[in-house]
Formats: structure tokens, C-alpha cells, sequence
């Protein structure tokens, strides 16, 4: 199912965003100011021309930070653009001093941001290696429906008074950002042998 995606004018400018996912590994001494430069990189991409938004998903290990950063833009030109802009590059080589290199960087649409990609060192940039479209609707159903049947027991109940279409929006709401994270990621690198055989 593909939706339309508001601009930041509220004009549908996107059918089938590309999200840009990165993912940089930092050193607990150098959390603060590695939030700090990704924050104003945050602000320098709020006035390139096809961005739409970004968010950032943290993960504590014991001796260091892992971020993904994934942001969505309205077509891959775009999510490539903005690294021409000379103020973002300088942000971005503070940031590599912190992160030690450039960061994993992919680009994937559609149901390519669920799925790992392969591992080609940290400087590569590669597309996604999707398995075969039947595996994934497999992989999608095997989320969605479990999740699905969970969510309408336990939110059911509590909005059952609510309109029918905000039910469902609410519904919808909910299951997009479990899937989102972590259940989509979780599930494709348990099936991943499964997914990815030939």
C-alpha cells in the first residue's frame, strides 16, 4: 500500500518516499557532542529541497552508542542531494572525527528499510538486497497479523466507543510504529537465513 507524503507547505509531494538510513557507532565520552553536530545536521536538512523528516533510534551498548538515523526524503535525488551542500559536509567530518569513519549509509524505499543489508565496511554505500517479493509478503503477513490480533484485544476495549474510522486510525497508528520498530527489524533478522536463501 503506498500513501502520500506532506510537504512541509502540506502539498502531497511524495507517493513512495526513500528513507536514508545511517548508522554511526560512538564512543560513551562522546555522546553529548555527537547529539549535539547530529542536531544541527538535523536543522541543515530541514532546508534542503525534498526533505521530509527524520528520527533517531538509540541503542546503549556497554561501551559505546549506536545510531540509526533514518530520514525520509521524497526520491532517492534528493536523499542523495544534500550531501553537495558545504555546510552539511562540515558538520559531517566532525562528525566522522567523533565516529572514527563515514557511517553505514543505505538507501532504501518500500520494503527495503525492513530488511539488513549486506555489510561492505563502513564507508560503502549500497542498495538494499531484497529477498524475493513472495518471501517478503510472507515476512509482512507474519508481522502484521500476529500484531494485529494483539492490538485489538488489548486497545479494542478502550476505543471501542470511538468512531469507526478513528478506530482504525488509531489502530493503524499503533501497528505502523511497532512494526516500524522493533518488530519488522526483529523478525527479519531472525528469518534472515530463511529470507535471504537462494
Amino acid at each position: 500500500m503506498t500513501h502520500q507524503e506532506k510537504g512541509r507547505e502540506g502539498s502531497c509531494v511524495a507517493d513512495n518516499p526513500v528513507v536514508l538510513a545511517v548508522t554511526d557507532y560512538v564512543p560513551l565520552a562522546a555522546q553529548v557532542r555527537y547529539e549535539a553536530l547530529v542536531d544541527d545536521l538535523h536543522q541543515l536538512f530541514k532546508a534542503e529541497h525534498g526533505f521530509l523528516s527524520v528520527d533517531t533510534v538509540r541503542y546503549n551498548q556497554s561501551h559505546q552508542m549506536e545510531y540509526t538515523v533514518l530520514s525520509r526524503w521524497v526520491d532517492e535525488a534528493a536523499a542523495k542531494k544534500w550531501r553537495d551542500n558545504p555546510r552539511i559536509k562540515t558538520v559531517l567530518r566532525q562528525i566522522e572525527d567523533i565516529t572514527g569513519g563515514a557511517a553505514d549509509m543505505v538507501v532504501s524505499s518500500g520494503f527495503g528499510l525492513w530488511f539488513d543489508h549486506p555489510q561492505g565496511g563502513a564507508s560503502v554505500r549500497t542498495e538494499p538486497n531484497l529477498p524475493p517479493f513472495w518471501k517478503r509478503v510472507v515476512l509482512s503477513v507474519i508481522g502484521v497479523y500476529p500484531m494485529l490480533i494483539l492490538l485489538l484485544e488489548l486497545i479494542g476495549p478502550h476505543i471501542g466507543s470511538l468512531p469507526r474510522l478513528l478506530q482504525d486510525f488509531i489502530l493503524v497508528v499503533v501497528l505502523s510504529a511497532l512494526l516500524t520498530w522493533p518488530v519488522m527489524p526483529w523478525l527479519s533478522r531472525l528469518l534472515k537465513p530463511w529470507l535471504m536463501a537462494k
